[in-house]
C-alpha cells in the first residue's frame, strides 16, 4: 500500500458572514507559550531529585559521621595521653600547678587532633557538606518564595485574560 502526498491545498470550506461574526480572536500564543503553560500544569513524577536526600538518608549519613568521629576520637585520645604524660609527671612532682597541667593537656589534645589526618579530613568534608546543604536549603527557600511571588503576579494578570484556546472566558 502506498500513501500519496499532494502539494495542493484542500479546498476552503464555504463560510458565511454569520459564521465570521460568531468567532472573535482575542489573542494568539506561540508554541513556546502553550508549552510553558502545559509544563506549568504538569505533574512531577520524580518526588526526589538526585541532589536532594530524604531525611532517612541524611540521618544515615550523619550516623556514619558520628561513628567515624568515634573511631577517630579513640585514636586521638590515645595520642593525647602519650603527649600529656610528661606534663602529668611534672604535675605529680609538683613542678607545675593544676592550671599549667590543664593548659598542657589542652595543647596535647589539640596537637593529637591536628596530627590525626583522618579526623582532619573527616571534619573538613563534614563541614563542607553541612555548608553545601545549608546553601542549597537557603537557595530552595529563595526559589520557593520567588515562585510564589511570580504565581501571584501571573494569577493577577491572567484574571480576565483569554484562556489557552485564545477565546475569552465569559
Amino acid at each position: 500500500m502506498r500513501a500519496q502526498v499532494s502539494r495542493n491545498a484542500p479546498p476552503a470550506l464555504h463560510s458565511t458572514a454569520a459564521d465570521q461574526e460568531e468567532v472573535a480572536v482575542v489573542g494568539e500564543r506561540s508554541f513556546a507559550q502553550r508549552d510553558a503553560e502545559c509544563r506549568k500544569r504538569a505533574i512531577d513524577l520524580e518526588t526526589e531529585t538526585p541532589r536532594k536526600r530524604g531525611r532517612a538518608a541524611a540521618g544515615a549519613l550523619e550516623e556514619r559521621v558520628v561513628g567515624a568521629r568515634s573511631v577517630c576520637t579513640a585514636a586521638v585520645d590515645k595520642r593525647a595521653r602519650e603527649l600529656a604524660l610528661s606534663a602529668f609527671d611534672e604535675y605529680m612532682a609538683d613542678r607545675i600547678d593544676a592550671a599549667e597541667f590543664d593548659r598542657r593537656k589542652a595543647e596535647a589534645r589539640e596537637k593529637a587532633a591536628a596530627e590525626h589526618a583522618p579526623l582532619t579530613e573527616l571534619e573538613r568534608a563534614s563541614g563542607a557538606y553541612t555548608q553545601a546543604v545549608y546553601v542549597r536549603t537557603r537557595a530552595e527557600a529563595g526559589e520557593d518564595a520567588a515562585e510564589a511571588k511570580l504565581e501571584a503576579v501571573l494569577r493577577g494578570l491572567e484574571r480576565g485574560q483569554p484562556g489557552s484556546s485564545g477565546v475569552k472566558a465569559e
